[in-house]
Protein backbone atom coordinates (compact mmCIF):
# COMPACT_ATOMS: atom_id res chain seq x y z
CA UNK A 1 0.00 0.00 0.00
CA UNK A 2 1.97 2.74 -1.35
CA UNK A 3 1.12 6.61 -2.90
CA UNK A 4 1.01 5.70 -6.75
CA UNK A 5 2.97 9.21 -7.48
CA UNK A 6 6.07 9.84 -4.87
CA UNK A 7 4.75 13.44 -4.44
CA UNK A 8 2.17 15.01 -2.18
CA UNK A 9 0.70 19.01 -2.40
CA UNK A 10 0.25 20.78 1.07
CA UNK A 11 -1.59 23.74 0.95
CA UNK A 12 -0.48 25.49 3.83
CA UNK A 13 -2.49 28.37 3.18
CA UNK A 14 -5.04 29.95 0.92
CA UNK A 15 -4.47 33.46 1.75
CA UNK A 16 -2.63 35.82 -1.00
CA UNK A 17 -1.14 39.32 -1.08
CA UNK A 18 -2.46 39.56 -4.80
CA UNK A 19 -5.32 39.28 -6.78
CA UNK A 20 -3.77 38.31 -9.91
CA UNK A 21 -5.77 38.99 -13.54
CA UNK A 22 -5.43 35.46 -14.50
CA UNK A 23 -6.48 33.46 -10.95
CA UNK A 24 -9.87 33.00 -10.08
CA UNK A 25 -8.86 34.67 -6.51
CA UNK A 26 -12.70 36.84 -6.81
CA UNK A 27 -14.55 33.70 -7.18
CA UNK A 28 -12.63 32.06 -3.78
CA UNK A 29 -15.64 31.41 -1.46
CA UNK A 30 -14.50 28.37 1.21
CA UNK A 31 -12.90 29.39 4.63
CA UNK A 32 -9.46 30.79 4.17
CA UNK A 33 -6.38 29.65 7.15
CA UNK A 34 -3.05 28.14 7.60
CA UNK A 35 -2.37 24.61 8.12
CA UNK A 36 -1.69 23.33 11.59
CA UNK A 37 1.39 22.59 12.72
CA UNK A 38 0.64 19.46 14.68
CA UNK A 39 -1.35 18.21 11.98
CA UNK A 40 1.07 18.22 9.00
CA UNK A 41 3.44 17.01 10.83
CA UNK A 42 1.56 13.97 11.38
CA UNK A 43 0.49 14.21 7.93
CA UNK A 44 4.20 14.36 6.80
CA UNK A 45 5.23 11.37 9.12
CA UNK A 46 2.28 9.45 7.75
CA UNK A 47 2.81 9.87 4.10
CA UNK A 48 6.82 8.87 4.63
CA UNK A 49 5.79 5.48 5.37
CA UNK A 50 3.71 5.71 2.21
CA UNK A 51 6.75 6.37 0.30
CA UNK A 52 6.64 10.10 -0.28
CA UNK A 53 9.78 11.45 -1.67
CA UNK A 54 9.00 15.09 -2.23
CA UNK A 55 6.42 17.45 -1.13
CA UNK A 56 4.91 20.99 -2.54
CA UNK A 57 4.12 23.39 0.01
CA UNK A 58 1.66 25.53 -2.00
CA UNK A 59 -1.64 25.25 -3.10
CA UNK A 60 -3.99 28.09 -4.19
CA UNK A 61 -2.61 30.78 -1.65
CA UNK A 62 0.67 32.63 -1.28
CA UNK A 63 3.08 30.06 0.79
CA UNK A 64 4.90 32.68 2.52
CA UNK A 65 2.02 34.12 4.38
CA UNK A 66 2.25 31.17 6.46
CA UNK A 67 4.77 32.40 9.21
CA UNK A 68 5.84 28.75 10.30
CA UNK A 69 6.38 27.99 6.82
CA UNK A 70 10.28 27.90 7.65
CA UNK A 71 9.68 24.91 9.90
CA UNK A 72 7.13 23.44 7.67
CA UNK A 73 9.97 22.93 5.50
CA UNK A 74 12.64 21.64 7.85
CA UNK A 75 10.40 19.33 9.52
CA UNK A 76 10.19 17.67 5.52
CA UNK A 77 13.47 17.85 4.94
CA UNK A 78 14.02 15.95 8.08
CA UNK A 79 11.80 13.32 7.35
CA UNK A 80 14.40 12.54 4.05
CA UNK A 81 11.90 14.45 1.63
CA UNK A 82 12.15 16.98 -0.87
CA UNK A 83 10.64 20.31 -1.14
CA UNK A 84 9.29 22.97 -3.86
CA UNK A 85 7.86 25.56 -3.47
CA UNK A 86 5.39 28.06 -5.58
CA UNK A 87 4.96 31.82 -4.83
CA UNK A 88 4.65 34.88 -6.33
CA UNK A 89 8.45 36.35 -4.75
CA UNK A 90 6.78 39.29 -3.08
CA UNK A 91 6.98 38.01 0.84
CA UNK A 92 10.64 36.86 0.48
CA UNK A 93 12.18 39.50 2.45
CA UNK A 94 15.82 39.81 3.24
CA UNK A 95 15.30 37.76 6.50
CA UNK A 96 13.39 35.25 5.13
CA UNK A 97 15.49 34.61 2.51
CA UNK A 98 18.08 33.68 5.12
CA UNK A 99 15.16 31.54 6.57
CA UNK A 100 14.27 29.45 3.61
CA UNK A 101 17.69 28.59 3.08
CA UNK A 102 18.46 27.55 6.49
CA UNK A 103 15.67 25.49 6.43
CA UNK A 104 17.32 23.65 3.77
CA UNK A 105 14.29 24.20 0.66
CA UNK A 106 15.31 22.67 -2.01
CA UNK A 107 13.59 24.25 -4.98
CA UNK A 108 11.52 27.65 -5.14
CA UNK A 109 9.61 28.80 -8.24
CA UNK A 110 8.36 32.37 -8.74
CA UNK A 111 5.69 33.43 -10.89
CA UNK A 112 6.94 36.88 -12.45
CA UNK A 113 4.35 37.95 -15.10
CA UNK A 114 5.95 41.03 -16.36
CA UNK A 115 9.10 43.52 -16.87
CA UNK A 116 8.35 46.45 -15.67
CA UNK A 117 5.80 48.22 -13.68
CA UNK A 118 3.19 48.81 -16.80
CA UNK A 119 3.01 45.35 -17.20
CA UNK A 120 3.64 43.21 -13.85
CA UNK A 121 1.77 45.77 -11.48
CA UNK A 122 -1.30 45.05 -13.90
CA UNK A 123 -1.19 41.34 -14.36
CA UNK A 124 -0.18 40.56 -10.80
CA UNK A 125 -2.56 43.44 -9.14
CA UNK A 126 -1.40 44.42 -5.47
CA UNK A 127 2.19 43.46 -5.47
CA UNK A 128 5.20 45.60 -6.80
CA UNK A 129 7.62 45.17 -9.64
CA UNK A 130 10.17 46.62 -7.79
CA UNK A 131 10.36 45.40 -4.77
CA UNK A 132 9.52 42.03 -6.12
CA UNK A 133 12.32 41.73 -8.58
CA UNK A 134 14.74 43.33 -5.22
CA UNK A 135 13.87 40.33 -3.21
CA UNK A 136 14.77 37.69 -6.45
CA UNK A 137 18.21 39.40 -6.91
CA UNK A 138 19.03 39.69 -3.11
CA UNK A 139 17.82 35.92 -2.51
CA UNK A 140 20.39 34.96 -5.88
CA UNK A 141 23.05 36.89 -4.32
CA UNK A 142 22.88 34.83 -0.91
CA UNK A 143 22.79 31.86 -2.58
CA UNK A 144 26.03 32.64 -4.49
CA UNK A 145 27.42 33.92 -1.47
CA UNK A 146 26.04 30.70 0.90
CA UNK A 147 26.63 28.48 -2.09
CA UNK A 148 23.12 26.85 -1.36
CA UNK A 149 22.30 23.85 -3.38
CA UNK A 150 18.93 25.53 -3.63
CA UNK A 151 17.26 25.33 -7.13
CA UNK A 152 15.36 28.48 -8.60
CA UNK A 153 13.14 28.68 -11.44
CA UNK A 154 11.07 31.87 -12.88
CA UNK A 155 7.96 31.03 -14.70
CA UNK A 156 5.93 33.21 -17.07
CA UNK A 157 2.22 33.39 -18.70
CA UNK A 158 1.89 35.11 -21.74
CA UNK A 159 -1.34 37.52 -21.51
CA UNK A 160 -1.84 40.13 -23.66
CA UNK A 161 -1.40 42.62 -20.79
CA UNK A 162 2.91 41.68 -20.79
CA UNK A 163 2.90 39.62 -23.99
CA UNK A 164 5.26 42.70 -25.03
CA UNK A 165 7.78 41.61 -22.28
CA UNK A 166 7.95 37.95 -23.31
CA UNK A 167 11.49 38.00 -24.96
CA UNK A 168 12.68 40.39 -22.12
CA UNK A 169 11.68 37.95 -19.38
CA UNK A 170 13.75 35.59 -21.21
CA UNK A 171 16.57 37.14 -22.18
CA UNK A 172 16.89 38.27 -18.69
CA UNK A 173 16.59 35.99 -16.02
CA UNK A 174 17.89 32.93 -17.80
CA UNK A 175 21.20 33.62 -17.51
CA UNK A 176 20.08 34.11 -13.64
CA UNK A 177 18.46 31.30 -12.78
CA UNK A 178 18.48 27.38 -13.18
CA UNK A 179 15.43 27.33 -15.16
CA UNK A 180 12.73 29.57 -16.77
CA UNK A 181 9.57 27.88 -18.21
CA UNK A 182 7.02 30.19 -19.98
CA UNK A 183 3.72 29.23 -20.78
CA UNK A 184 0.13 30.09 -22.56
CA UNK A 185 -2.53 30.82 -19.89
CA UNK A 186 -4.89 27.86 -18.41
CA UNK A 187 -8.49 28.46 -17.30
CA UNK A 188 -7.99 27.19 -13.99
CA UNK A 189 -10.92 25.23 -13.70
CA UNK A 190 -14.00 27.34 -13.89
CA UNK A 191 -12.55 30.28 -13.12
CA UNK A 192 -11.08 31.90 -16.17
CA UNK A 193 -11.26 31.42 -20.01
CA UNK A 194 -8.51 31.62 -22.11
CA UNK A 195 -9.03 28.11 -23.78
CA UNK A 196 -11.89 27.20 -25.34
CA UNK A 197 -13.52 24.47 -24.15
CA UNK A 198 -14.37 21.24 -26.67
CA UNK A 199 -15.97 17.70 -26.76
CA UNK A 200 -12.99 15.84 -27.56
CA UNK A 201 -11.84 15.56 -24.07
CA UNK A 202 -9.35 12.68 -22.33
CA UNK A 203 -8.02 12.02 -18.80
CA UNK A 204 -5.69 13.92 -17.77
CA UNK A 205 -4.15 11.26 -15.77
CA UNK A 206 -4.19 13.17 -11.91
CA UNK A 207 -7.07 10.92 -10.68
CA UNK A 208 -5.17 7.70 -11.40
CA UNK A 209 -1.34 8.76 -11.43
CA UNK A 210 -1.73 12.67 -10.23
CA UNK A 211 -0.03 14.02 -6.63
CA UNK A 212 -2.27 13.95 -3.78
CA UNK A 213 -3.67 17.07 -2.88
CA UNK A 214 -4.47 18.07 0.72
CA UNK A 215 -5.63 21.44 1.34
CA UNK A 216 -5.07 23.83 4.46
CA UNK A 217 -8.03 22.46 6.62
CA UNK A 218 -7.35 18.68 5.45
CA UNK A 219 -9.26 18.42 2.63
CA UNK A 220 -8.93 16.04 0.12
CA UNK A 221 -9.03 17.34 -3.57
CA UNK A 222 -8.78 15.98 -6.96
CA UNK A 223 -5.81 18.25 -8.07
CA UNK A 224 -5.08 22.53 -7.57
CA UNK A 225 -7.34 23.27 -10.03
CA UNK A 226 -10.20 22.74 -7.57
CA UNK A 227 -9.65 25.88 -6.33
CA UNK A 228 -12.54 26.34 -4.19
CA UNK A 229 -12.63 22.53 -3.28
CA UNK A 230 -15.60 21.43 -4.91
CA UNK A 231 -14.97 17.64 -4.91
CA UNK A 232 -13.71 16.98 -1.51
CA UNK A 233 -12.75 13.11 -2.08
CA UNK A 234 -11.93 12.90 2.60
CA UNK A 235 -9.80 14.90 4.77
CA UNK A 236 -6.32 13.64 5.65
CA UNK A 237 -6.26 14.96 9.11
CA UNK A 238 -9.21 13.04 10.26
CA UNK A 239 -8.79 9.76 8.17
CA UNK A 240 -5.95 7.49 7.13
CA UNK A 241 -4.72 8.68 3.60
CA UNK A 242 -5.12 5.23 2.39
CA UNK A 243 -8.20 5.12 3.32
CA UNK A 244 -9.61 8.37 1.05
CA UNK A 245 -7.60 7.28 -2.18
CA UNK A 246 -9.38 3.64 -2.24
CA UNK A 247 -11.90 5.13 -1.16
CA UNK A 248 -15.61 5.58 -3.04
CA UNK A 249 -15.57 8.76 -3.94
CA UNK A 250 -12.32 8.55 -5.43
CA UNK A 251 -12.44 5.43 -7.09
CA UNK A 252 -15.56 6.63 -8.93
CA UNK A 253 -13.46 9.76 -9.87
CA UNK A 254 -11.31 7.39 -11.72
CA UNK A 255 -13.83 4.97 -12.97
CA UNK A 256 -15.27 8.47 -14.84
CA UNK A 257 -12.32 9.34 -16.14
CA UNK A 258 -11.26 5.58 -17.30
CA UNK A 259 -14.39 5.63 -19.07
CA UNK A 260 -14.83 9.27 -20.70
CA UNK A 261 -17.60 9.36 -19.10
CA UNK A 262 -16.93 12.64 -17.61
CA UNK A 263 -20.40 13.94 -16.82
CA UNK A 264 -20.10 12.04 -14.21
CA UNK A 265 -17.32 14.21 -12.17
CA UNK A 266 -19.14 18.09 -13.58
CA UNK A 267 -15.85 19.77 -12.14
CA UNK A 268 -13.86 17.66 -14.39
CA UNK A 269 -15.87 18.01 -17.45
CA UNK A 270 -15.19 21.37 -17.84
CA UNK A 271 -11.87 21.52 -17.09
CA UNK A 272 -9.28 22.34 -20.18
CA UNK A 273 -6.70 19.61 -18.50
CA UNK A 274 -9.37 17.15 -20.35
CA UNK A 275 -8.13 19.21 -23.69
CA UNK A 276 -5.52 18.79 -25.88
CA UNK A 277 -3.46 21.67 -25.02
CA UNK A 278 0.44 21.13 -26.17
CA UNK A 279 0.55 25.16 -27.49
CA UNK A 280 0.40 25.90 -23.61
CA UNK A 281 4.35 25.12 -23.35
CA UNK A 282 5.85 28.39 -25.20
CA UNK A 283 9.45 27.99 -24.00
CA UNK A 284 11.48 25.83 -21.14
CA UNK A 285 15.29 25.28 -20.59
CA UNK A 286 14.30 22.44 -17.23
CA UNK A 287 14.03 19.65 -19.99
CA UNK A 288 14.23 18.48 -23.56
CA UNK A 289 10.73 17.04 -24.46
CA UNK A 290 8.52 18.28 -27.26
CA UNK A 291 5.71 20.00 -26.16
CA UNK A 292 2.91 17.17 -26.53
CA UNK A 293 4.72 15.51 -23.93
CA UNK A 294 5.54 18.05 -21.78
CA UNK A 295 1.98 19.21 -21.06
CA UNK A 296 1.57 15.33 -19.74
CA UNK A 297 3.43 16.68 -16.76
CA UNK A 298 2.69 17.32 -13.59
CA UNK A 299 3.68 21.59 -13.23
CA UNK A 300 6.38 20.57 -10.86
CA UNK A 301 7.90 17.47 -11.39
CA UNK A 302 9.13 15.73 -14.44
CA UNK A 303 6.07 12.50 -13.74
CA UNK A 304 4.48 11.55 -16.70
CA UNK A 305 0.61 11.76 -15.30
CA UNK A 306 -0.94 9.95 -18.45
CA UNK A 307 1.56 7.14 -18.41
CA UNK A 308 2.83 7.51 -14.84
CA UNK A 309 6.31 7.39 -15.56
CA UNK A 310 8.73 9.73 -13.76
CA UNK A 311 11.06 10.94 -16.70
CA UNK A 312 14.56 11.98 -15.29
CA UNK A 313 15.66 15.01 -17.92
Amino acid sequence: MKLQNPEVRYEVTDNCNANCIMCPRDLHTRPHGIMDEAKYQASIDEIVSLGATRIVLTGFGEPFLDRGLEKKIAYAGNAGLRTYIITNGSAITQGRAGKILAAGLDELRVSFYGMGSDTYNTVMRGLDYSKTERNILYLLDLIQATESPIKIMLSYLVLPENEKDTQKFQDFWEPLVDFIEIWNPHNFGDGRDYRERTSEKSTCGRPKNGPLQIQWNGEVIPCCYDYNNEMILGNAFEQPIMEILHGERYEALRAAHDSGEFDKAPYCDQCDQLLEHSEALVYTNRHNLPASEAVKLSNTDLYNLIDAVEINA
